[in-house]
């Protein structure tokens, strides 16, 4: 039992590791970035709503504006957040063309659900729900 224990807290640093150093990699925006990024309007269309979750899962939630609470960005490697963002699209119900690689549910599984749930409907309605039909900030 002791070994199977050794073996996954060692893949937990591994992943931890991986994790730290993707998300210290990014590079920081300038003023005008962080600008266009905070203040784009956000519609409710599937097009919109993908953009706006790959915004918010590569620069945080804090340049919105629409909660006290604060999620960063990084957890996800910015190559997967469109698949991602399309992973959550599809928990809503609705149907994301394009679709999205079988890596997203894993990405998300692993860095999203702790806080969002498996479902995605938030974890005692401490987190938002990402399957709302409006999200939040969307139209901010």
């Amino acid at each position: 039992m002791g070994r199977v224990a050794l073996i996954a807290l060692l893949g937990v640093l591994i992943y931890a590791y991986i994790n730290y150093k993707n998300k210290s990699s990014y590079h920081k925006k300038s003023a005008v970035e962080e600008k266009t990024l905070s203040s784009r309007v956000y519609k409710n269309t599937q097009d919109d709503v993908v953009a706006y979750i790959v915004n918010v899962i590569n620069n945080g939630s804090s340049k919105l504006g629409v909660s006290k609470e604060v999620m960063e960005g990084g957890y996800i490697p910015k190559d997967m957040a469109k698949d991602v963002a399309c992973y959550v699209y599809e928990l809503s119900g609705k149907k994301c063309k394009g679709g999205y690689s079988k890596d997203a549910s894993m990405y998300f599984s692993s860095s999203c659900a702790g806080c969002h749930g498996v479902d995605g409907k938030g974890t005692g309605g401490a987190y938002p729900n990402l399957t709302k039909n409006r999200l939040l900030g969307i139209g901010k």
